[in-house]
């Protein structure tokens, strides 16, 4: 089984296929790290009180040769956003997406023969340089509403949209329509922006009961 592979089927597991995004072709890893104990992996459980604040975020781009092998150039800029597709409950999706985070015009190192391969397949984002249209807000899961599902997702832009529009409100991606969001927002900032990689963790709130 490839990387790719594996985390398609964790993608369908916990229902981030279909619920959040459409099959992809994955094009490489999404590492996040709150802190040196609490990373993100495919779907754990973080504390929300460990959450609150910005992750290290690191893209490595497939292996050439082992995947589907992704170019990127020095032209090309990419997107962050970290959405909640269950607001205010997994069960009741009238806040559904919720709207954590956006960054656009985001740089990734490009493809280079002048620079050691893993290098250049690895990127550390620096949120400097791009644009922050949606501050960062941590999970806030309300009260006895279960585990919700926050998923980060990195976006190639469309190169001939060269701005995006800030969603109206974090609810629904501003909408107003229960259970849209990302797939919504995409498709009014540019349909050709392409999914390159995933990934999420789940956080609840203390009281359950």
């Amino acid at each position: 089984m490839t990387i790719s592979q594996s985390l398609d089927e964790s993608y369908t597991k916990h229902k981030i296929i279909p619920d959040v995004v459409d099959k992809f072709d994955t094009q490489g890893l999404l590492t996040i790290e709150y802190n040196e104990q609490d990373h993100v992996a495919l779907g754990n459980t973080l504390k929300v009180e460990n959450t609150q604040h910005k992750p290290v975020i690191q893209f490595t781009l497939n292996s050439p040769g082992q995947e589907n092998e992704f170019e990127i150039s020095n032209d090309d800029k990419f997107t962050l956003v970290l959405t909640d597709p269950d607001a205010p409950s997994n069960k009741d999706h009238k806040w559904s997406e919720y709207a954590h985070w956006i960054v656009t015009d985001l740089p990734l190192n490009a493809n280079s023969n002048d620079v050691e391969a893993s290098e250049s397949l690895t990127t550390v984002l620096d949120y400097s340089k791009g644009k922050e249209i949606l501050s960062y807000q941590g999970p806030a899961p309300p009260p006895k509403t279960g585990k919700h599902r926050y998923v980060f997702l990195l976006f190639k832009q469309d190169p001939s949209v060269s701005k995006f529009e800030t969603p109206k409100d974090r609810p629904n991606w501003g909408t107003g329509i229960p259970s849209s969001g990302v797939r919504d927002w995409v498709k009014k900032n540019g349909p050709e922006l392409k999914l390159l990689g995933v990934n999420f963790f789940y956080a609840q709130n203390d009281v359950q009961e």
